[in-house]
């Protein structure tokens, strides 16, 4: 398959990218001017605002380089095994040759609810986290529907948008400005991406029933307990989406989120 098939609309790459640079340099920018304000008001037009510089810059430097590792400290999980799990890595290697991707690692936790979601960071192969529950639920073809539809949100980079995004919010949230991580978050992210890798999957696959099955295996599928596996904004499909789906979309995520309900995704699929 052409690898631009995998992108029915445009390539978002490189615009993904821009945003993980550019969210850390305007918050180090408006930091540095609010402290030159200071500054000028007390009398200390050059010290404050190099001080500021110093050391925003060097927490925002910091929260990119953990972010990944941040994510994964959410999520928990083991490596998964080859020889348990051989279906999983045979078809994510097919689709990393079709793609012509860097293979992901791959990671299992121990939940019965078929969690399925992926984490990267720019310049990292990136990993790829299922459940015991998902090994458990999906077939061969919805195993396949689901990892490309992961595959296509870790090559157009919305999966290190995504996860830069939860880690700053977690950072943000230390330090009482969760309000300021969900405007970050609602002015970076788009909903209609769910839809995209969805439909993506399915050009990959040429075979739409298949991702239609592994959602509504989800849909059907018990709450995970809270606080069991966390960075939901980066799943398949979520429990929430599943008990309150709606035409409008649902909050992932206190921290802003927003992502396509489950009936929704299926009702577009559906039309293919």
């Amino acid at each position: 398959m052409n690898q631009r098939q995998w992108i029915p609309i445009e390539d978002t790459s490189a615009a993904n990218l821009r945003r993980i640079t550019m969210i850390p340099l305007s918050i180090v920018a408006s930091v540095t001017f609010l402290f030159l304000i200071v500054g000028i008001i007390v009398g200390l037009p050059v010290v404050l605002p190099l001080i500021a510089l110093l050391i925003e810059g060097g927490l925002m430097w910091s929260c990119h380089r953990n972010a990944e590792d941040s994510v994964l400290a959410m999520v928990g999980g083991a490596p998964a095994s080859e020889t348990e799990h051989a279906r999983l890595f045979n078809v994510v290697d097919g689709l990393c040759v079709v793609g012509g991707d860097q293979r992901p690692a791959l990671r299992i936790v121990d939940v019965e609810f078929p969690v399925a979601l992926a984490v990267s960071m720019p310049g990292s192969a990136g990993t790829i986290v299922v459940s015991q529950g998902f090994i458990a639920s999906m077939g061969r073809l919805e195993t396949e529907a689901v990892m490309a539809h992961l595959m296509w949100r870790l090559r157009t980079g919305e999966v290190a948008l995504t996860t830069y995004l939860l880690a700053l919010s977690e950072f943000l949230r230390r330090f009482g400005l969760a309000a300021l991580a969900k405007v970050i978050v609602a002015r970076s992210v788009d909903e209609r991406t769910m839809l995209w890798a969805d439909i993506s999957s399915c050009q990959a696959t040429r075979y739409p029933p298949a991702l239609v099955n592994a959602l509504d295996i989800a849909f059907a599928a018990r709450t995970v307990p809270a606080g069991t596996v966390g960075a939901l904004p980066l799943w398949f499909a979520t429990p929430a989406l599943a008990a309150h789906a709606t035409s409008k979309g649902a909050d992932v995520s206190s921290l802003g989120f927003v992502r396509s309900s489950i009936l929704e995704r299926i009702a577009v699929l559906k039309e293919i």
